[in-house]
């Protein structure tokens, strides 16, 4: 799910003009969308999630969830 929709958004916006980038962007996405429902069987929380969490990394995209995960470290380690 994450794979289809990322490669859907980058060709939507237009902004990314190499195809390479656009399938490196689209399978992270799918890569990140598989840990995440690692996670989501792990807290023992409905399968259908997975989907749902897919859509939302592939919607928003790599280079957003890596700002939000330097973001949340960042606070983590001010507060050390």
């Amino acid at each position: 799910m994450a794979t289809v929709i990322s490669g859907l958004r980058v060709l939507y916006e237009a902004k990314e003009t190499s195809k390479r980038r656009i399938l490196l962007e689209s399978l992270i996405c799918g890569g990140l969308s598989l840990s995440a429902s690692s996670v989501i069987e792990w807290m023992e929380w409905p399968s259908s999630l997975s989907v749902a969490a897919g859509g939302a990394i592939g919607f928003v995209g790599v280079t957003v969830i890596r700002e939000m995960i330097v973001k949340f470290l960042g606070r983590k380690a001010d507060g050390l």
